[in-house]
């Protein structure tokens, strides 16, 4: 074998070879040789844009989505307040959210979104850290929209007439097997993903609104029911103050109605612009983009008012409660003499606001069911009392409303049939599940639009196929913590599309604010407080949403922070521009192999020059009558991971210099190696060792660019040309 050829690896099992090329296939033509090798890559080709009303369908698959359990969550959280609490988030919509988003269309229309803007605000490391973090929540709105929307598609089919007796309690595992089919579906490749949206939406929206005109005018036949919720209002509050208060209080915990307008501007780049649109200044795709966002929130906005309304006046309370269970332990003697009392919550698990008292009937045990007149209705309690002793074990589950996650389903089945339910429940199903596919969608964007530009993002994840595992795994999970129940996942879901509605409330109002407008600072300034103050409430009345976003943080750092880590001794550099100067001291220096002398760049006098190249002659034995260049690197941002090195020269008295800019020493001065290499001998460079703790070079490499550059020059070059004999040569000594 010749010497400085590598040994060949032994060959994988063929079917290894081919599970490995489908999991790794990217779906793109592979990557062109690196730029110091051969000719740079040609322009990107022209992405497929679609009208603006299209690119809505895509994006309303997840924002008008939220029709199936929205209007469920409102009853369940405000009773008789919640049209009035849906009004709120309406204006919300409408006066906060819709005029912010705009503003971030206009700010970042390339398809980053809110995200982008904050990191612009900041720059060196604070701007990556910054970016992880947002990442970390909006990973978990869309893992939560992912599992949330299976979860209340598989409500849909499970209290489906037809098939309730076949799916009764079976809600986990039909939530599980939509995630498997929605991961198989973007295993095989996810197309034409738009126009499935356009009939999915078109379908949905209109059978919603179907249902929505059905019961208003079941509303007007029946006015006794706005009577009625009149005097549950006036019952409640005694002032039209503590009414709105009690809206205003409850608006929290409907802040997912508000999901989707980060989207909206994700997929910006789809959105078919004007003849006359630039890179630079897209102004016909950022005015349909707008448009976009505008009709999307009206649509929404109308019909969650109007959906809220109707659900609350036509369906009985007790049947938008959710499933519960209670046991308790009860003094044996009371039981026997009919004092044993026993609390059942019956809205929620975890914080109910409707109780019912149990009395247990005398010295009664085993199993039964139970008849009880709840401030909601009847609802059929199932018992289980169990004698222990002196002591007895009571257990009291509560079933799940019918309408409970579905509220508009239950109304389109009681009220139009059940042909039609069957069929609204078709379209809803598909809408939520397409809900899902939206999200993974936006999860799988998330990765390669930022985490690869930092090094934060292992090789692997350049194919979306692992990245659809991986995603798939962690909505298993999280389905299974949560038993698939809607309820239970509202206030995660809500904690994931606040912060990234509370991150770009605040990026817009920190750039009004540098740019000196201070009408908008004020106006932004205070939706970002309406944010803040909501995220704050989601976040302390139900904090299990705070702690999956950590764990979707700390998941995000490490992974980040160790494939940095690993992949700094990569070349890290996309290209090496010599200018006209550089160009013409290398044409000064026609002697091959090209030598050059490591100097620091801040010594720029002729008597340091002098010293240096004494000191090189005698430490690292460079011959006396060999010429050389000095090379001087500048860093210019280290938290950068691929960098342009913008090569410059100069000449200061006999000797001729090199000065470079890029983000690491070591992996610079390896790229203009590479670079400048010819058919002929390789460019070769002399340094000197370092003297300081090894560890704390390191440290200094990873976060300052510098460290200690011999060992990690020579490093960077044996991973970038495996071939010893084209290989650049380090020279260390002293």
């Amino acid at each position: 074998m010749p010497s400085g050829t590598p040994e060949p690896a032994p060959s994988p099992h063929p079917l290894v070879t081919s599970f490995t090329r489908w999991l790794m296939h990217t779906g793109t033509p592979a990557e062109p040789a690196g730029p110091f090798e051969g000719e740079p890559p040609g322009p990107a080709a022209h992405a497929h844009t679609e009208p603006w009303w299209k690119v809505m369908c895509l994006t309303g698959v997840d924002y008008f989505s939220t029709l199936g359990y929205q209007p469920g969550i409102a009853a369940l959280a405000a009773g008789a307040v919640a049209p009035l609490a849906t009004l709120v988030l309406v204006l919300v919509t409408l006066l906060g959210a819709l005029p912010m988003y705009r503003r971030v269309a206009v700010e970042s229309p390339h398809g980053d979104g809110s995200i982008s803007m904050l990191e612009r605000l900041l720059t060196y490391w604070p701007s990556k850290l910054l970016v992880l973090i947002l990442i970390g929540f909006v990973a978990t709105g869309f893992i939560i929209t992912i599992t949330l929307s299976g979860a209340d598609a598989a409500a849909h089919l499970v209290e489906n007439p037809l098939l309730r007796d076949v799916l009764e309690g079976r809600q986990v595992g039909v939530t599980l097997l939509l995630l498997a089919l929605l991961a198989a579906v973007f295993l095989k490749g996810f197309k034409e993903a738009i126009g499935i949206a356009v009939v999915l939406v078109g379908a949905y929206l209109t059978l919603s609104l179907v249902v929505v005109v059905k019961g208003f005018t079941l509303i007007a036949a029946q006015p006794e029911l706005l009577t009625g919720w009149r005097a549950a209002l006036s019952e409640g509050f005694t002032s039209p103050m503590s009414l709105i208060g009690a809206s205003l209080l409850v608006f929290p915990k409907l802040a997912l109605g508000l999901s989707g307008f980060e989207t909206g501007v994700l997929v910006m780049p789809l959105v078919k612009g004007a003849p006359g649109d630039t890179e630079a200044n897209p102004r016909g795709r950022i005015r349909n983009a707008q448009k976009l966002l505008t009709t999307a929130a009206l649509i929404m906005s109308l019909l969650l008012v109007a959906s809220s309304l109707v659900t609350t006046l036509l369906i009985p309370r007790h049947e938008f409660w959710a499933e519960t269970t209670v046991t308790r332990d009860v003094n044996t003697t009371d039981l026997q003499a009919g004092r044993a009392v026993v609390n059942v919550p019956l809205d929620s698990q975890s914080r109910p606001r409707d109780i019912y008292a149990l009395t247990l009937p005398p010295g009664r045990t085993g199993a039964y069911t139970f008849p009880a007149e709840t401030v909601g209705g009847p609802v059929q309690l199932a018992v289980r009392v169990t004698p222990q002793g002196p002591t007895t074990q009571v257990t009291v589950d509560t079933p799940s409303g019918q309408a409970n996650g579905r509220a508009l389903a239950f109304v389109a089945h009681r009220d139009l049939g059940e042909a039609f339910g069957t069929a609204y429940d078709v379209s809803t199903i598909l809408i939520l599940w397409f809900a899902g596919a939206s999200a993974m969608a936006g999860l799988l964007n998330i990765v390669p639009r930022f985490l690869p530009r930092y090094g934060m993002a292992p090789e692997w994840t350049r194919a979306h196929r692992p990245l659809v595992l991986l995603y798939t795994l962690i909505a298993v999970i999280v389905t299974v913590g949560f038993k698939a129940n809607v309820d239970a996942q509202a206030a995660a879901y809500a904690t994931g599309v606040l912060a990234m509605m509370t991150s770009a409330a605040v990026a817009v109002a920190l750039v009004s604010w540098r740019r000196r407008r201070r009408a908008e600072t004020w106006v932004f300034g205070a939706i970002s407080a309406i944010f803040v103050y909501t995220s704050a409430v989601t976040i302390l009345s139900d904090p299990k949403g705070l702690y999956l976003s950590l764990l979707f943080i700390a998941m995000v750092l490490t992974v980040g922070i160790s494939s940095r880590v690993l992949r700094s001794f990569e070349l890290r550099v996309s290209c090496v521009e010599l200018d006209d100067s550089a160009r013409a001291v290398l044409a000064a220096i026609p002697y091959r192999p090209l030598r050059f002398v490591s100097h620091h760049p801040g010594r720029t006098t002729l008597e340091e020059y002098s010293k240096q190249e004494t000191r090189v002659r005698q430490m690292v034995h460079l011959p006396e009558d060999e010429p050389f260049l000095f090379l001087e690197i500048e860093i210019d941002d280290a938290s950068e991971f691929t960098d342009v090195v913008e090569v410059t020269g100069r000449t200061v008295g006999p000797y001729h210099i090199l000065k470079a800019r890029g983000s690491a020493v070591p992996n610079t001065i390896a790229a203009l190696l590479l670079h400048l290499r010819g058919a002929g001998a390789p460019p070769q460079v002399y340094m000197r060792w370092t003297e300081e703790n090894p560890v704390q070079l390191l440290g200094k490499f990873l976060v300052g660019g510098r460290g200690d550059v011999p060992p990690l020059t020579r490093e960077i070059l044996r991973r970038a040309e495996p071939v010893r004999d084209r290989r650049p040569i380090v020279h260390v000594g002293g």
